[in-house]
């Protein structure tokens, strides 16, 4: 019923907003530079940085608070950090980073490489990710869709093995995905409040569990 509740406010919010401002790329609630769990191929341009805070409720184990932020080094690198804070249990803070060695052409995909958990508090987790856009008829010859973006990686440890994403922007305003983490299918939600900030909804293993939070995106 709580979990009900939940997915009922998110998509009342959705409903009411959804005409406000254009939704941009923001942190997973995990932290890094993604979806709901799953990591793209993109990275925070040179002094670009987010700030973050999710609540996360399992509907098996410890319920979790997780505050994270990320700052681009240089171009296409990116550094951050995810404390999370469990009713019950321990804290944690994960030190993540990824590298964009390719961005996304109209030919090509962009691919970035990342470690999740450099610090090894839990699991050190490598990855390799690529994201491409979708392709639509344009008159009689096909485009990219900047709209649509299929995300596929493969990585070890939180992830091991192959995962997957779609996600698509509706009215420039409303970040849609479904993904495949490799063990779990996850549904999310990204609402653009302002050029900064954004809403954030997730169910993840399916809608088991739930995400919900709020993220702050700018350049110095």
């Amino acid at each position: 019923m709580k979990n009900r509740r939940c997915v009922a406010c998110a998509v009342a919010i959705a409903a009411v907003l959804i005409w406000v401002v254009p939704a941009l790329a923001a942190p997973s609630f995990y932290g890094y530079t993604g979806l709901v769990r799953v990591p793209t191929a993109e990275a925070l341009d040179e002094d670009e940085y987010n700030l973050a805070a999710f609540s996360l409720n399992f509907e098996e184990g410890s319920d979790s608070s997780v505050y994270t932020g990320n700052l681009g080094l240089t171009e296409g690198l990116e550094l951050g950090f995810t404390r999370f804070r469990p009713d019950e249990g321990e804290n944690e803070t994960f030190v993540n980073g990824k590298y964009l060695f390719r961005a996304e052409t109209r030919e090509q995909p962009a691919i970035a490489a990342g470690v999740i958990d450099f610090t090894d508090e839990n699991d050190t987790t490598v990855y390799v990710v690529l994201t491409k856009g979708l392709l639509g008829r344009y008159g009689h010859r096909m485009r990219p869709l900047d709209a649509a973006h299929v995300h596929i990686g493969v990585g070890g440890g939180q992830f091991d093995g192959v995962f997957g994403a779609i996600s698509a922007v509706i009215s420039r305003r409303l970040l849609l995905s479904i993904e495949h983490d490799s063990n779990e299918v996850n549904f999310g939600a990204r609402l653009a409040l302002s050029n900064e900030l954004r809403a954030h909804f997730g169910a993840l293993d399916g809608f088991d569990d739930i995400g919900l939070g709020l993220s702050f995106n700018k350049s110095f």
